[in-house]
């Protein structure tokens, strides 16, 4: 399955390039990412697309598993990002499911066990429970 739609928006996703990602979408595209948000239509999904690259130095995904029939993809994959506060994020499980029309995707759905958006994550400045008890940062 060599270059299906799934390795060719990985690959763009990977490059950073979300002209090339939104290139690949039909103009009625509905996405669902992995945290949960929605888009509709190619300008919705490309804000969405923007505002996940944005918050990225670097990423890389390798599919470990696909399968193809008719007009549906599905893909196993592990994703690997650098945020821009260069906290690593390594070996995360994906599952990308699309499906396929004249026009290019039309239905991209991307699940990883209900994760919060990549840059919510604990810095140490909001203190920690210790014992039951909050103790603030020093």
């Amino acid at each position: 399955m060599k270059d299906s739609p799934i390795e060719q928006l990985l690959r763009a996703v990977d490059e950073l390039d979300v002209d090339a990602a939104l290139a690949l979408m039909a103009p009625d595209v509905r996405f669902l990412a992995v945290d949960g948000r929605r888009g509709e239509g190619r300008e919705a999904v490309r804000k969405l697309v923007t505002d996940f690259i944005s918050t990225l130095r670097s990423t890389s995904h390798q599919i470990t598993a696909q399968w193809h029939q008719d007009s549906v993809w599905i893909a196993e994959v592990e994703g690997g990002y650098e945020l821009q506060d260069y906290l690593q994020l390594k070996a995360l499980p994906r599952a990308f499911v699309l499906r396929v029309g004249p026009d290019g995707i039309t239905d991209l759905r991307a699940y990883g066990a209900h994760e919060r958006p990549l840059t919510d994550h604990r810095t140490g400045e909001e203190g920690m429970w210790v014992g039951g008890r909050w103790v603030p940062p020093l």
